[in-house]
């Protein structure tokens, strides 16, 4: 018999097609790897509650499947309804950013129990809201109004260049306990420094004691790059950005409209 397979599958451009909807293709293929015992993982930047909106909507809310949101930052158990692994920034941290983003006139976010919490609500937070299904929370402070710490800090802008100045200005944020990367060029994300999408699937082998050469990761972003460099199998969609093509051990021939999930299943699970 084969070895369970752990599929982590990042969603928009990736399991989701451009109507953010799971083609006919994907879902059989999926369905066939799960009726065999292997595992599927959605592996996403959103919130949990949006990501578990996400995986009801792809039909991967159920036995066998699993949600690593947060980008790494909370590990969460279908079948069992609970969070199996978290991790959050500290209090200090959270108000650090949130200070100097201010300066910046950048928008600036964190989270409480899964909603947005944030200081106005202009356009880089309807943008952001658009297709995640969020409830978000206008408050006069971030810091001062949390109630727990934040898995992750998200810095919005639709000027590349001034999100790019503020992290290159900002060196001492990336020393220590902290990190960031964009995950789109609007998006930049400061989490701790040992918490991405390819430590999310270290932490679930440790868990589950499976063995990292199990592992198949598919995305299409640069938040992905993580989990396409660790996993045993790292797949880049064709559709995804250059530099994660540039890593992917395979590209896949189909996009995220034709199937392209379906195509490495077939291929790497199904007939292997």
């Amino acid at each position: 018999m084969n070895k369970v397979k752990y599929i982590f599958v990042d969603l928009d451009k990736t399991l989701l097609n451009d109507e953010k909807k799971v083609c006919d293709k994907n879902k059989e293929a999926i369905d066939k790897a799960l009726s065999k015992g292997h595992k599927v993982i959605i592996a996403t930047g959103r919130p949990k509650s949006a990501a578990i909106i996400g995986a009801k909507n792809a039909g991967l809310y159920k036995d066998g499947c699993f949600i690593l949101c947060y980008n790494g930052g909370m590990i969460y158990d279908c079948t069992k309804e609970q969070v199996i692994f978290e991790k959050t920034l500290s209090m200090d941290e959270i108000h650090n950013i949130e200070s100097e983003a201010d300066k910046y006139g950048i928008h600036v976010q964190a989270y409480e129990n899964d909603k947005v919490i944030c200081k106005s609500e202009d356009e880089e937070l309807k943008f952001y809201c658009k297709n995640g299904q969020m409830e978000y929370e206008i408050r006069d402070s971030i810091i001062n109004t949390l109630k727990s710490p934040s898995l992750k800090v998200l810095l919005i802008s639709f000027d590349n260049e001034k999100i790019v100045r503020f992290r290159n200005e900002h060196p001492e944020f990336e020393t220590g306990s902290l990190h960031s990367f964009f995950s789109c060029e609007e998006y930049l994300e400061y989490m701790p420094s040992d918490i991405s999408k390819g430590d999310g699937i270290v932490n679930m082998s440790k868990i589950f004691g499976f063995d990292m050469k199990d592992t198949i990761a598919i995305g299409d972003e640069r938040n992905d790059l993580t989990m396409i460099e660790m996993a045993g199998l790292g797949v880049a969609m064709c559709n995804g950005a250059d530099c994660v093509k540039d890593i992917a051990d395979y590209v896949t021939t189909l996009n995220n409209n034709e199937g392209g999930v379906a195509e490495v299943i077939e291929k790497f699970v199904l007939n292997s």
